[in-house]
């Protein structure tokens, strides 16, 4: 395991590998062999999730008067519309920034999908940080936020950096803008992939549904269960197959699904659904071929949306 940890270091943090091109090959590094603890820079951190572990996705909770929405609805919001806003957050005692798209038309009084976003290893700052466009199929129909990494790549260990980004996110997020609590997601591509994954595990009680393109693994010792889609290139040459086919096996067993019988075809070529899968948490395995290490930005964008907006 030590390994594998330091090759997602030289891998992520040195090179990038043409972090921020969604259509070509190799875009970032990450894991090369699919190891648990991959795109981690191994710099922990101890945020308390606290009350934000209570908000999970049975949605029961009724805040600012919008039943299963979050303490944020019913308040009014000066964030400009239909485009990302610089934030910061406080974590751990370090200011770390991150991006909220708050959708054209928005209503403080609907709750709203919440999409949180993390990013394939890249050296930009802004908000354009190597993630697919899923902003551009949404529309008005949800609340999007790009979080930023550490470091190039992200620390994707259960205690790390990530994790409580994530955390101190949903707090922040949701106590200002009016979120659906039982439609809370998380996408990644590459490093970003393997963090989602990761908090499809350890923050299975808070998610409703995770889509990743190039990129798995998650742990062990899950909490809840979600629904996933994964996208993953047989051609890949940073990131292998067999990390994002680890993470969708786990995810096929969490969600009592039968990985034997025939797959059903979706809108989305070659997006397959899995059977028998619990209604609520579906899989879906995407297999590409001939485009290595790219963002995939013209499948998984919509296909992100198209599979979260369904949940």
């Amino acid at each position: 395991m030590t390994r594998f940890v330091l090759l997602v270091v030289v891998a992520c943090g040195g090179f990038c590998f043409g972090c921020d091109d969604g259509s070509g090959p190799p875009s970032d590094g990450g894991s090369v062999d699919g190891g648990d603890d991959s795109g981690g820079a191994g710099d922990a951190g101890d945020e308390d999730a606290g009350d934000v572990r209570d908000s999970s996705v049975d949605g029961g909770t009724i805040d600012g008067g919008i039943p299963g929405g979050s303490a944020g609805c019913g308040i009014e919001t000066a964030l400009a519309t239909g485009e990302w806003v610089a934030q910061t957050v406080d974590v751990d005692a370090v200011t770390r920034d991150y991006w909220v798209w708050v959708p054209v038309g928005y209503d403080p009084r609907r709750a709203y999908p919440v999409i949180y976003q993390f990013h394939g290893c890249s050296e930009v700052t802004s908000e354009a940080r190597n993630n697919p466009p899923v902003e551009e199929h949404s529309g008005a129909d949800a609340i999007l936020v790009r979080g930023r990494s550490v470091a190039d790549c992200w620390d994707t260990v259960a205690d790390g950096t990530g994790v409580a980004l994530f955390d101190a996110l949903v707090a922040k997020v949701e106590s200002a803008l009016c979120g659906d609590l039982s439609r809370r997601f998380a996408t990644g591509y590459s490093s970003g992939s393997f963090l989602t994954h990761r908090l499809g595990c350890v923050r299975g009680d808070m998610l409703r549904g995770v889509a990743t393109i190039a990129g798995g693994q998650g742990g062990s010792s899950c909490v809840g269960t979600v629904a996933a889609l994964l996208i993953h290139d047989d051609t890949d040459s940073i990131v292998a197959l067999s990390a994002s086919e680890a993470a969708r096996d786990t995810h096929l067993a969490r969600n009592g699904c039968d990985a034997a019988a025939p797959r059903t075809p979706t809108s989305f070529p070659p997006c397959e659904a899995y059977a028998g899968c619990d209604p609520a948490t579906p899989v879906v395995w995407c297999q590409t071929t001939g485009l290595d290490h790219s963002r995939q930005d013209h499948l998984s964008a919509p296909a992100f949306w198209d599979f979260l907006s369904g949940l």
